[in-house]
């Protein structure tokens, strides 16, 4: 069962969302018994269920065909578990499961539908609650599955929003439910076969994903398109809208979750590699309006739209997603992908296949394209805008097709759409309709995006994105400035050398030769730059995280690989591109297509050495490495061009705070200019200075707030501090604040404007470690905070003799290292505090063991916690009682001996049943001693997982019991006693 918060904040009130879109809810809280007929519980697909809506959808169907329809769901295999779920995915959606059967017209191969698409009322929607799942090594218990049609397609975990991070303990159970951590099997993968959404919610929020989803990757649905808030509120019957009400009712709505699995659900398989991914909001947004523009659309009106994304929010995908809506809902489309780079071309076109997008054709030449586009329809080709070319003989661009189910989607739209190939790309098709995807829009009098295409069909800013965790803020630095070249000495040598030449000879040759990019290749330059990065390097960037380097020319790049070597940086590695004519030199360092694609997979790998990639004009679009943290930029960008790069540090991985951007070449006017377009909202958070007063200001004021705990005592007091924490949801609070200067602390350090804030921060990093064993609060961590900041606090605490933040707080059963550590408290009060949350801890992770003794020493602690509060007992009385108790928990085998029975597992069924029966010790003795043999011959190898063993077994406590006839029970009482012995027997054995 749910805990009392986390059910009543969060997941009943789940359940009430389902009910209102017209499941059918099951709820343990309230029923006994769940309607599916499972024979053990490693089985998750509820048969019956199954084979009622196959028949339903299907009513041709026979009975033999019936029993195998179940079957190709129920035994489906793969070599890994996300095979399977492609698999099941694939029969789900696609409809490719056939089976022979005679229909009157002789056998023939039938197709069998799992879900009715069209009508979903034909479907069954079932939700349960706490539904058991035994997998290899436990049996798991997830909060919420939801039910199509008998399959489990939805798991939702619950947390209650007054623990500490529920996020992450949300998602860290989701993740283990799955199967994998660390190469070791936990959790029930099998359930997962069928997982089509997972959903972490603490009720104020609420994330999701799918199977295998990455943690970093789980993000909020903010806005439903169809319904104001107001029309959400009166369907569910809710005053306030939280985000798990709408994400709810936004994913699981049933007409909606069906198209999500249809149409908004993909496999990326790259061989060995799959992956799962799923629409967010903003994609599955702009593809419902593009949809709805294109049903709207009117020839007095531009053909198309914009669709503005900003860098790292998946476009390429939302093109994905409308392509699959438009072959669903139009017949034979043609859907034309265009970009403007030979790489961007072969990216999208694998993209498509690797998706499963059906036969996208890429166009080989101009030729080629317009036999594609001239004769055939219904077919999605993949093309460079290049081939839009006119032939010297024709003075116009000729038609190619009149066709008006022509949809155009240009990628990165913002580049190439303004001039001759655009022009006649529209000649070529006059009726299609154009949409341009950019993630930087121009709007400029010659250039214009939005002139260009139409007005927006759907806008998702940069702090849009930044709010929702799909990419990361980024700060901007400006370093060495001091080793730009100083004009007037340089002229005093330029005319000492040239001496000899006439006026026009210099002025030439400085027109060719001594231009600003030659003076930025100066090897001296790159000398100092190069020593500049590598401290910066080790100072500021922490392990995992890698860098890129981005130079003027490929001749800089190999010029910057050379100097990383000779000065023993890390690994590093040039990605620029070949020419025959290139001289020995930059062949060397010139990889092949081969090469290539090797080093950006290392460069991916958090345990590769692999930590800079040193690149010209290559990876500076399209390249996706969420462990890149910082560019070291030294290259005159402009523009979009610009805004693309930096873009390349954005995207979020596991610790990691922001993405950095060290300009050695002077671009911060460029990058006013090219954020000029953005309103001032849209851009407060795009490359903020690093030591701007914004973040100093952030930073003072998660400092201020990770002291205001406190009022009234000095941090130096850690111990008064600590108890200032004892209300939990005071703790909460303090965590989240002490998180979030940690944070600001890991993107300020080590400048000095973060010095004057250290010694509070290892002071709160004292106070905070020792709440965190003091009160055994094990939600309490550091996640997010940043390496060096963990590092100061770990090495501070270890010197002041306080536990380190990866120790656990000493148990009461260690004996003389926990009287020590009791000892070692200077007074009475601390004394008490310390044993009281020990004895907490303790009583409640060793509950299960037995209840009955553990509860009433919980009871004891809390009414001599109560008495004390009234000042009507002593500190040293209370301590006293305290340790009487401890005594107990560590003396548990010696009270068993006492009674005459065997160990602590007779013991805590001897406790169990002196509570429910009335009978003297001698014979509750005996009785308890034949139950625990019983246990042992009837328990066999995962006989918890056994649902076969587990009846027997109560079956022949049952009869044993009814024997006794001292034992005067009735049946539910029998029923509540079996069923306690039970839950110690499998927390014992």
């Amino acid at each position: 069962m749910s805990s009392g918060n986390e059910y009543n904040y969060v997941e009943g009130p789940a359940l009430d969302v389902f009910e209102s879109l017209g499941y059918e809810v099951f709820d343990a809280n309230l029923v006994d018994e769940f309607p599916d007929n499972r024979k053990k519980l490693s089985d998750v697909v509820l048969r019956n269920r199954l084979r009622g809506a196959i028949e339903r959808i299907n009513p041709w169907i026979s009975e033999n065909n019936l029993n195998k329809a179940v079957k190709e769901i129920v035994n489906v295999d793969g070599v890994t578990s996300m095979r399977i779920n492609k698999k099941v995915h694939g029969k789900l959606v696609k409809h490719n499961v056939s089976l022979k059967q005679d229909r009157g017209r002789g056998k023939k191969h039938q197709t069998v539908k799992y879900v009715d698409f069209e009508d979903p009322e034909k479907n069954e929607f079932l939700v349960l609650s706490q539904f058991e799942v035994a997998g290899l090594n436990e049996t798991i218990k997830p909060d919420i599955v939801v039910f199509l049609n008998g399959i489990p397609v939805g798991v939702i975990e619950c947390k209650s929003p007054t623990i500490t991070d529920p996020k992450k303990k949300a998602i860290d159970q989701l993740l283990r439910y799955q199967n994998n951590r660390n190469g070791i099997k936990e959790g029930a993968e099998k359930l997962f076969y069928y997982n089509q959404l997972s959903v972490a919610s603490w009720g104020d929020k609420s994330i999701y994903g799918t199977y295998q989803t990455p943690k970093s990757e789980y993000t909020e649905w903010k806005v439903h398109e169809d319904k104001t808030k107001e029309k959400i509120k009166n369907e569910l019957g809710k005053e306030n809208l939280k985000s798990q009400d709408i994400l709810l009712y936004s994913l699981f709505e049933k007409k909606r979750f069906l198209d999500f699995l249809r149409n908004f659900t993909v496999f990326r398989d790259k061989g060995q590699d799959l992956v799962k991914m799923v629409a967010r909001y903003q994609q599955y947004r702009a593809v419902k309006k593009a949809l709805n523009r294109i049903k709207k659309r009117n020839k007095s009106d531009k053909q198309g739209g914009v669709v503005w994304h900003t860098q790292g929010s998946g476009k390429s995908l939302s093109m994905l997603f409308l392509s699959l809506k438009l072959r669903r809902i139009k017949d034979d489309p043609t859907i034309l992908l265009v970009t403007d780079r030979q790489a961007l071309d072969r990216q999208i076109k694998s993209t498509f296949e690797q998706c499963g997008f059906p036969n996208p054709k890429r166009a080989k030449s101009i030729e080629d394209l317009r036999r594609k586009l001239k004769n055939n329809t219904g077919q999605t080709i993949t093309t460079l805008v290049h081939k839009f070319q006119e032939k010297d003989e024709e003075e116009r661009f000729p038609v190619l097709s009149g066709d008006k189910d022509i949809y155009v989607m240009v990628d990165e739209a913002h580049r190439t759409q303004y001039k001759l190939l655009a022009n006649n790309m529209r000649e070529a098709l006059p009726n299609a309709f154009y949409i341009g995807f950019t993630g930087t829009p121009i709007e400029k009098n010659k250039r214009n995006t939005r002139r260009t295409f139409g007005n927006y069909i759907d806008t998702y800013t940069i702090d849009q994105s930044i709010e929702d965790g799909v990419t990361l803020e980024i700060f901007y630095q400006g370093r060495l400035a001091d080793l730009h070249l100083d004009g007037v000495d340089l002229d005093k040598v330029f005319n000492r050398v040239f001496q000899d030449k006439t006026e026009e000879e210099k002025k030439e040759i400085r027109k060719r030769y001594a231009q600003q990019q030659d003076l930025s290749e100066a090897p001296r330059r790159i000398d100092n730059i190069v020593l500049d990065i590598l401290d910066h390097f080790e100072q500021k960037i922490s392990d995992p995280f890698k860098g890129m380097i981005v130079t003027t020319s490929r001749r800089a790049a190999v010029t910057y690989k050379e100097k990383m070597d000779k000065y023993n940086g890390p690994e590093s590695a040039v990605v620029i591109s070949g020419d025959h004519n290139d001289s020995q030199k930059l062949k060397k360092y010139t990889p092949t297509d081969e090469g290539k694609e090797r080093i950006k997979d290392r460069f991916k790998d958090s345990s590769s050495d692999l930590k800079f990639l040193i690149v010209c004009d290559m990876l500076l679009t399209g390249f996706d490495a969420p462990i890149a943290q910082v560019m070291y930029l030294d290259k005159p960008l402009k523009e979009h061009n610009l805004l693309q790069a930096i873009a390349r540090v954005n995207r979020p991985f596991e610790d990691k705070n922001y993405g950095l951007i060290i300009d050695y070449y002077g671009v911060s006017d460029n990058l006013k200019e090219a954020l000029y377009k953005f309103s001032e909202e849209d851009i407060k958070r795009c490359m903020t200075g690093l030591e701007d007063e914004e973040v100093v200001s952030r930073l003072e004021a998660a400092h201020r707030k990770s002291k205001s705990f406190f009022k009234g005592k000095k941090i130096d007091n850690s111990e008064g501090c600590v108890e200032e924490l004892e209300d939990e949801q005071r703790r909460i609070e303090f965590n989240k604040a002490y998180k979030n200067f940690s944070k600001m602390m890991d993107i300020l350090l080590p400048s000095k404007k973060a010095t004057p804030y250290l010694k509070d921060l290892e002071k709160l990093g004292e106070i905070y470690t020792r709440a965190k064993n003091r009160y055994r609060d094990d939600s309490m961590n550091l996640e997010g905070a940043g390496e060096k900041v963990r590092g100061i606090i770990k090495e501070h605490i270890t010197t002041k003799g306080i536990e380190t933040i990866n120790e656990e707080p000493v148990s009461i059963t260690d004996g003389e290292e926990f009287e020590n550590k009791i000892e070692e408290l200077k007074n009475n009060k601390s004394k008490l505090k310390e044993m009281e949350h020990a004895l907490r801890y303790e009583t409640n992770v060793r509950f299960d063991e037995d209840p009955v003794f553990y509860k009433s020493l919980q009871k004891k602690i809390e009414r001599l916690i109560e008495i004390y509060k009234k000042r009507r007992l002593e500190e040293k009385k209370v301590i006293k009682e305290f340790k009487s108790m401890i005594k107990a928990i560590r003396t548990r085998e010696q009270e068993a001996k006492k009674k005459g029975l065997s160990d602590s597992t007779e013991l805590a069924i001897y406790n169990t049943l002196d509570e429910s029966l009335s009978i003297d010790q001698k014979e509750l003795k005996e009785i308890s001693k034949e139950i625990t043999k019983k246990i042992e011959e009837e328990k066999t190898v995962d006989w918890k997982k056994k649902v076969s063993v587990q009846k027997d077994m109560r079956k022949g406590l049952k009869l044993y019991l009814y024997q006794k006839p001292e034992v005067n029970l009735n049946k539910d009482e029998m029923n509540h006693l079996i069923n306690k012995i039970i839950k110690l027997a499998r927390t014992h054995y």
